[in-house]
C-alpha cells in the first residue's frame, strides 16, 4: 500500500513540473579557480588589472578588478536610473528592482511587497518545477523514499526504538520540535525582512524576501506531497511522507548558506539534521520521511535563491574564459 502511494506522489510530481527546462546558473568563482587550475603550469597567471596607480617616477602598482562588486555597483546604479526616470509616487516593477519599492518609505514598501507575494511566490514556483536538476532532486526524493521503505530501515528503526528507548531526553526534543518548526522559520525571515526594510538595508532586505518565498514554495509542496501520499506516520498521524519540519529546516539552511556562505550555511545544516534525527527518535517520522523531506527543502532553496540572483539590466552574470587571449571576465546574458 505504502508503494502505491509513493508512485502516486511521483506521478504528483511529474504532473506538477510540466513545462520546459530552464538551464541552471553558474558559480563564477568557481569557473575561474577551475580555469586556472586547467592551465599549463608553465604560464604566469593571468590577472586582470584596473588603471595603474603610480608608486614612484617611472614605475606603476596594478590591482585586480573586482568584477562582482563592479556589478553590484553597476547593478546599483541602473536601480538609481531607472527611479530617477519614474514619475513622482511610481515605483520599479518588481522584476526588474532591487531593494524597496519606495526606499526610505517603510509603510509604502511593505505594502508594494504584500501585494506581490503572490505573483512572486508564483513565478518561483513556476521556475522550481522547470528547473531540470531541481526536477531531478524531487524524482531522487520519491525515489529515496520507495528505496528506504522497501529495504525496511523503516521497520528495523521501529524495531530498534520498540526495544530500546529514545536516545534524546524532553530537552532535545523540545530543541528538534521548536526549531524545526516551519513557524519559526518564518518568523525569523520576518523579522529579518522588517529590519532590513527599516534601516533600508537592500541586501539582507533580497534575502529575506528569498527566505520567505522559498519557506512559502516548500510548505506548499510539502503539504501536496502529504495529501498525494496520505501514508502515517509511527505515531498513527496521517500525512507522515515527507516530513516537514526537515524540509522547512533544509530549506531554511540551503537559503542561508547561499546567502551568506559556509559559516553560516555548515551549522545550520548540522541543525538541520539534527532536527531529522529528532523526528525519528522522537517517532513523529519514519526514517524516508526525514530522508525525502531534506532532498525537497535543498532542492527548494537553492531553486528559489537561484531565481533571486542580481541581475544587471534585466541580464544574469556569467563568467567568461578566453582561451586564445588567457582573459577571464563576466559577461551578461540573456534568455528569451
Amino acid at each position: 500500500m505504502k508503494y502505491c502511494s509513493f508512485l502516486t506522489a511521483l506521478l504528483g510530481c511529474i504532473l506538477l513540473a510540466a513545462g520546459c527546462s530552464q538551464p541552471a546558473g553558474h558559480n563564477i568563482d568557481a569557473s575561474l579557480v577551475e580555469y586556472e587550475a586547467s592551465r599549463p603550469a608553465d604560464k604566469a597567471p593571468t590577472t586582470i588589472e584596473t588603471n595603474a596607480t603610480e608608486v614612484r617616477p617611472g614605475e606603476t602598482k596594478t590591482q585586480p578588478i573586482d568584477w562582482l562588486a563592479k556589478g553590484e555597483q553597476m547593478e546599483k546604479q541602473a536601480q538609481q536610473s531607472a527611479r530617477a526616470e519614474l514619475p513622482a509616487g511610481e515605483f520599479v516593477p518588481w522584476r526588474k528592482r532591487r531593494g524597496p519599492a519606495y526606499p526610505g518609505d517603510f509603510w509604502r514598501s511593505f505594502g508594494r511587497d504584500a501585494k506581490e507575494l503572490v505573483p512572486t511566490a508564483w513565478d518561483d514556483t513556476v521556475v522550481t518545477f522547470t528547473d531540470k536538476w531541481a526536477l531531478a532532486g524531487f524524482a531522487a526524493a520519491v525515489v529515496a523514499g520507495v528505496a528506504v521503505d522497501a529495504a525496511d530501515w523503516n521497520g528495523s528503526t521501529a524495531d530498534h526504538y520498540e526495544k530500546n528507548r529514545s536516545q534524546l531526553n524532553k530537552f532535545w526534543d523540545n530543541v528538534g520540535d521548536v526549531g524545526g518548526n516551519p513557524g519559526l522559520h518564518f518568523g525569523v525571515a520576518g523579522a529579518m525582512y522588517f529590519t532590513a526594510l527599516a534601516r533600508n538595508d537592500t541586501k539582507n532586505y533580497e534575502i529575506s524576501k528569498t527566505l520567505i518565498n522559498a519557506l512559502a514554495v516548500n510548505g506548499i509542496v510539502t503539504l501536496a506531497l502529504k495529501g498525494i501520499a496520505n501514508s502515517d506516520s509511527p505515531n498513527d498521524d496521517r500525512f507522515g511522507w515527507p516530513s516537514g519540519h526537515t524540509s522547512s529546516t533544509f530549506c531554511f539552511a540551503s537559503v542561508m548558506h547561499r546567502a551568506y556562505g559556509p559559516w553560516v550555511g555548515v551549522p545550520l545544516y548540522a541543525f538541520a539534521a539534527f532536527v531529522g534525527y529528532e523526528r525519528v527518535d522522537a517517532r513523529n517520522h519514519d526514517l524516508n520521511d526525514v530522508v525525502s523531506g531534506a532532498l525537497i527543502g535543498l532542492v527548494i532553496g537553492h531553486a528559489v535563491f537561484q531565481n533571486h540572483e542580481p541581475r544587471i539590466f534585466g541580464m544574469e552574470l556569467q563568467p567568461w574564459v578566453s582561451q586564445e587571449s588567457n582573459a577571464v571576465g563576466i559577461s551578461l546574458t540573456k534568455r528569451w
